[in-house]
């Protein structure tokens, strides 16, 4: 039964990036991007709950509480850099969460750095979302 879980969660996961497409992905707001990347594992409700979380190694984290963990203050930088795939923290183990910095990424563009600055804007997004949806 875990098996099927973990088969099912990933193909989720996979999937959840793959038919958006691109430019598609592009034209998204924050909850968009949030709903259609991230809820999977977190939940709609970002505390957590998403249908494939069951499947997960790790629990995923409650996202709504995270300026509470981090002393009140959202963690901006630490979360824009999570999402991004460029930093993690080994102490929490290795990263089972999507790179949606190269999972975003147009290899094919030709403009390396006008993808980049497209993938940051995407980032940045989710970034504000999260941050709007924060508990006490």
């Amino acid at each position: 039964m875990r098996t099927a879980l973990l088969v099912a969660g990933f193909l989720l996961v996979g999937c959840s990036a793959m038919p958006l497409g691109h430019h598609k992905a592009a034209a998204l707001s924050g909850p968009e991007l949030y709903q259609r990347l991230c809820a999977s594992c977190h939940g709609a409700d970002g505390r957590g709950s998403g249908p494939v979380e069951p499947a997960l190694r790790a629990p995923a984290p409650d996202l709504t509480l995270l300026a509470h963990r981090d002393g009140g203050e959202f963690p901006t930088e630490d979360v824009r850099r999570t999402i991004d795939g460029r930093w993690s923290k080994a102490a929490h183990g290795s990263r089972d969460m999507p790179v949606w910095g190269w999972q975003l990424f147009d290899m094919s563009s030709g403009d390396p750095a006008g993808e980049r600055a497209q993938v940051d804007t995407m980032i940045d997004r989710l970034v504000i979302y999260l941050a709007s949806v924060q508990r006490p």
